[in-house]
């Protein structure tokens, strides 16, 4: 499968396959590189990028760096670091940065591409199924400051996302229940056509097929690609990607790596639906479908206890979102539903000023839910967020 991603004035070719090693090979020596930097974690590296850079060397210059794994270490000297790595083993103007991993990997690859000679060639061969059918579908490039995520990047266009579906069969349970939070997200708030398919496909223990999985990227990319394609900065109609990122990044943040950044933005969803509900807007029964495909992904949807309700506020200050809207004080700009697939609007922007004590008031219901928390007619075995099956990871989120 080849589609062209179209963000604004912007395209660039995703080719996703399975078991493809061999062209992606043949695609990066066709760039005619002066020299590939090969950008993994510490989990990506020993699992992919030592093959790919033994495969490529005798053909192009090929280089393996390596970072280590996790979202406490995707910020600026990290960039720093593997960028003068890069220019100490000769990267030129001429050179290829491939980004091999997550979201995290993408994200620092990208911006050290992004800024190295004010930008060289950028590939993404995304190994993590939250990469493959959301992050690698955008130009934000970004890394994290001490008060919180993705505040400092840049937008900047790769040449193209080479995806292989098998890279998945090596994604440990967490990684993969992550991933499939933002595809419920995109089923919830751009194309709810993908609802019924879900329902069917989901499994509570993340144990999928190739051509299931190959199924479930190829939905969600044509989710995310129906609303970045006007709007390449994700500043208007794409904002509505920012579905449960609100408090969800804070969650994230606050937990300080013990979530997944996809099982976060499902607890900023669910955040997001109750408080829609509250305000008059979403129905019990859309709210109740939250909980529904979320659990059936295998998700939690309440907020575990070790994370610091306190703090998840205080992050919200620092949300990237803020400014686009002309917030009254003690407010928080969030994407909310009408209704499946029906962002509300403001100003321009799927954006709704909600007020702080609302959120923080949900916030402390979800953390502690009178309600139960949705049950499957037919519960399988939940796998508990966090364990590994016997197979080792490949991602960092």
């Amino acid at each position: 499968m080849e589609v062209e991603i179209r963000l604004g004035s912007v395209r660039y070719p995703f080719r996703l396959g399975t078991d493809c090693l061999g062209a992606i090979v043949e695609d990066l020596v066709a760039m005619s590189a002066s020299r590939l930097l090969i950008v993994c974690d510490s989990n990506t590296g020993p699992l992919f990028g030592a093959e790919l850079v033994e495969r490529l060397s005798p053909r192009v210059p090929a280089n393996l760096l390596i970072h280590r794994a996790g979202e406490p270490y995707k910020d600026l000297q990290a960039v720093g670091t593997l960028a003068d790595s890069a220019l100490q083993l000769g990267a030129d103007r001429a050179s290829v940065v491939v980004a091999v991993g997550g979201g995290v990997i993408g994200n620092i690859a990208g911006l050290m591409a992004a800024l190295l000679f004010r930008g060289i060639r950028l590939v993404h061969i995304p190994t993590s199924l939250i990469a493959m059918s959301d992050s690698v579908l955008s130009l934000k490039q970004a890394v994290n400051a001490c008060v919180g995520k993705n505040l400092m990047g840049t937008f900047y266009a790769p040449e193209s996302v080479l995806a292989d579906t098998a890279m998945l069969r090596s994604l440990p349970f967490r990684e993969t229940v992550s991933g499939l939070c933002e595809v419920v997200k995109n089923s919830l708030a751009i194309r709810p056509s993908m609802v019924e398919m879900l329902r069917t496909s989901l499994r509570q223990d993340a144990v999928y097929d190739d051509e299931t999985m190959y199924e479930i990227i190829s939905e969600s990319i044509l989710a995310k690609a129906s609303v970045t394609v006007d709007d390449m900065h994700e500043c208007r109609a794409g904002l509505v990607l920012e579905y449960g990122h609100t408090v969800g990044h804070a969650i994230e943040y606050t937990a300080a790596g013990g979530l997944s950044h996809g099982q976060a933005i499902g607890l900023g969803m669910v955040v997001a639906a109750e408080v829609s509900h509250r305000l008059g807007h979403l129905d019990q029964e859309a709210v109740a479908l939250h909980r529904e495909l979320l659990t059936r992904a295998g998700a939690m949807v309440t907020i575990p206890e070790e994370v610091d309700l306190d703090e998840v506020m205080h992050r919200l200050r620092f949300d990237n979102k803020r400014g686009y809207l002309a917030d009254p004080a003690e407010s928080s700009a969030m994407v909310l539903l009408g209704g499946l697939g029906e962002p509300l609007w403001h100003d321009g922007r799927p954006l709704v000023s909600v007020p702080m004590a609302l959120v923080g008031e949900v916030v402390n219901e979800i953390a502690r839910p009178e309600i139960p928390n949705f049950e499957l007619v037919a519960p399988v075995e939940t796998v508990e967020e966090g364990r590994v099956p016997d197979t080792v990871g490949a991602a960092d989120g």
